[in-house]
């Protein structure tokens, strides 16, 4: 194998494709990159065999030649090793050659690096999967979906159900629910066309990359689905995640219809505060914040015995229904109000020890806040 590639477009490639290899992997051939070199372009293979991601790199891109291809090939070379080293390229074009099947030398302007290389035999065979009716999804509306659930996976793998993002499909309308048994990001989106009713869990560990990869790449996804895989794929990438095994808990119930007291604020101000009303909690403090709620005004304060107390005075721009004390965790308010895109929202409380939810005008998302009890 032997080829010369603008190293620009090869290390975008080797970025993306790199996002799907772990050092934790008890198989040495998967720390490395499969590369697939023919006359029509490079094949870059990553997996972690949970994850994998495909890219296809042509050999001629609108007219212009980005790969000069002397030898055609396959070799396995360590990807994060090759990452750092395309990184350093100080150089326009890199050029690659295999010796013997157990060396490359990356060749750039008065540099030459050799490194060792696995048997590229030893690969494991992926099958990617296909199907002749796939969902298509906007890449920016689904980079939306997944920004504003994710949030809520769990992150302790006590329950693995919860460290995935459920996707369901009923009557034509996508259900996307993630929660940790305290808080709860629900997104819906309705398509214009039929689709056959699903009800998946994706991990979300897979979803963090993948909307890495996509949020700046405009265009359409197509997505597949095949027993326990799923495969997105856009342009000349294909990342493909294994799903997780178990039923989603049903959360339909545990979102509120009617609420005691309803709170709108600036969300910008309202992060600002919360935000400094908190930073006692990165002493060592507990991160329970209190809203005492009054008939002119609202007080948010946080304290701790230990460190001190922080009480902020904010006037809502809107108050409707009875008043209210309750305590909940700081980070959970932050990362819903930052993930969220309207200047204005609205605070909706059931009651003191009663989940609360946090809404903008746009109505297909909602997350929800479980409360602690306080004294």
């Amino acid at each position: 194998m032997k080829f010369k590639i603008i190293n620009e477009i090869f290390i975008e490639a080797i970025n993306n494709v790199n996002r799907a290899l772990s050092n934790k992997t008890p198989m040495p051939i998967l720390k490395s990159v499969k590369i697939d070199l023919t006359n029509e372009g490079i094949n870059l293979t990553a997996s972690d065999s949970n994850i994998t991601i495909k890219q296809f790199i042509p050999t001629f891109i609108n007219d212009k030649q980005i790969i000069f291809v002397e030898e055609e090939g396959s070799s396995a070379i360590p990807g994060k090793l090759l990452q750092e080293v395309l990184r350093k390229a100080n150089d326009e074009f890199v050029e690659l050659t295999m010796i013997e099947d157990k060396l490359v030398h990356i060749n750039f302007k008065n540099a030459v690096f050799t490194l060792n290389c696995l048997d590229v035999k030893e690969y494991p065979n992926i099958n990617l999967i296909s199907s002749n009716q796939p969902i298509i999804v906007d890449s920016k509306k689904l980079s939306e979906i997944i920004r504003q659930t994710v949030i809520s996976i769990a992150t302790s793998e006590s329950r693995p159900i919860l460290t995935g993002i459920n996707f369901k499909v009923q009557d034509n309308i996508l259900y996307c629910i993630a929660t940790d048994s305290y808080r709860l990001s629900e997104k819906i989106f309705k398509f214009d066309n039929e689709i056959t009713d699903i009800n998946i869990v994706v991990p979300g560990k897979s979803l963090l990359e993948l909307e890495k990869l996509i949020q700046s790449k405009p265009g359409e996804i197509k997505i597949h689905l095949s027993n326990n895989i799923i495969s997105f794929e856009m342009d000349n990438l294909i990342f493909q995640s294994r799903l997780l095994d178990g039923t989603y808990p049903e959360t339909s119930r545990l979102i509120p219809k009617e609420f005691g007291l309803t709170l709108g604020f600036n969300r910008h101000e309202l992060i600002d505060i919360v935000d400094r009303v908190s930073l006692l909690s990165k002493e060592g403090a507990t991160n329970i914040i209190k809203f005492d709620v009054y008939e002119d005004k609202t007080i948010i304060s946080l304290e701790s015995t230990e460190i001190g107390k922080v009480v902020e005075e904010v006037h809502p721009l809107s108050q409707e229904g009875s008043l209210l004390r309750i305590g909940f965790n700081a980070k959970y308010l932050l990362d819903a109000l930052r993930i969220l895109d309207d200047n204005i929202v609205k605070i909706m409380f059931t009651g003191e020890v009663r989940p609360f939810i946090v809404k903008t005008k746009d109505e297909s998302i909602t997350q929800l806040i479980l409360p602690v009890r306080i004294e």
